[in-house]
């Protein structure tokens, strides 16, 4: 068995093509796979920390528990790959096509993930805290309890993403597309979302103290016990905006009639 893994490892490493190939547990550390093609290998366990993966094929592939620390998968193509509990930590990701993978639990902290297809990814529990996002489309994708926070996701796609229970706090998502997004009992203090799109977003029991929501778009939104202590709503669209029950950024508890105080700190 020893003696086959080490002969498809270099039959890898010398032809950059192993489609179908089982590879777990392999060390690749630093290998020059760019260009290559790994589609529907297994390489769960294996290490490719530092390892050149640009614009390779690696869909339909098994990377469980995979370590890609520092690894470069620009422009990747890991559709519909499983990847859940994956090591990604300072991996450059820019371009990747990451769509329906699965990355429940996977470690993406400091990741440049710049212009990444997530759409209808599995990411719950997943750890993107510090995480460059900024451009990337996660439409639909399921970030139940994931941690984003401090993340970068300016003018990020998150349309229709179900984003409960996730860890927001201190993220920016200016300019970031969030209509009909699923942000229950999210955590968002002191989150950046100035000029965000957050129509029809449920926001019900969010945490939003001292968050920026300045000329963000809140038309349907449902914020209901949301926390706005604090935050900062100048300019924002409140048209048909829920807020029975939520804390206001004056600390009052919304009652009824017109929100007057949005635009004061």
């Amino acid at each position: 068995m020893q003696s086959a893994l080490a002969a498809l490892r270099q039959q890898l490493l010398l032809t950059k093509q192993c489609p179908g190939c089982y590879l777990e547990n392999v060390n690749l550390i630093y290998a020059s796979l760019s260009n290559g093609d790994l589609k529907g290998a297994n390489l769960s366990g294996a290490n490719l920390s530092s390892a050149d993966l640009r614009e390779a094929d690696v869909s339909n592939a098994e990377l469980v528990y995979t370590t890609l620390i520092g690894a470069y998968l620009i422009g990747t193509n890991l559709s519909d790959s499983n990847l859940s509990g994956a090591y990604l930590t300072g991996a450059n990701l820019r371009g990747a096509n990451l769509s329906r993978a699965d990355l429940k639990g996977a470690d993406l902290r400091e990741t440049v993930l710049r212009n990444v297809i997530f759409n209808g990814a599995n990411l719950t529990g997943a750890n993107l805290s510090q995480a460059d996002v900024i451009y990337a489309s996660l439409e639909r994708t399921d970030l139940r309890q994931a941690n984003l926070a401090g993340a970068d996701l300016i003018y990020a796609n998150l349309r229709g993403a179900d984003l409960r229970g996730a860890n927001l706090s201190g993220a920016n998502l200016s300019g970031a597309d969030l209509s009909e997004a699923d942000l229950r009992e999210a955590m968002l203090p002191k989150a950046k979302l100035s000029n965000a799109n957050l129509s029809r977003a449920n926001l019900a029991e969010a945490i939003l103290p001292k968050s920026s929501l300045i000329g963000a778009d809140l038309t349907g939104a449902s914020l209901t016990e949301a926390v706005l202590t604090k935050a900062t709503l100048i300019g924002a669209n409140l048209t048909d905006c829920n807020f029975v029950g939520a804390t206001m950024p004056d600390g009052v508890e919304y009652q009824s009639g017109p929100v007057s105080l949005m635009s004061k700190r």
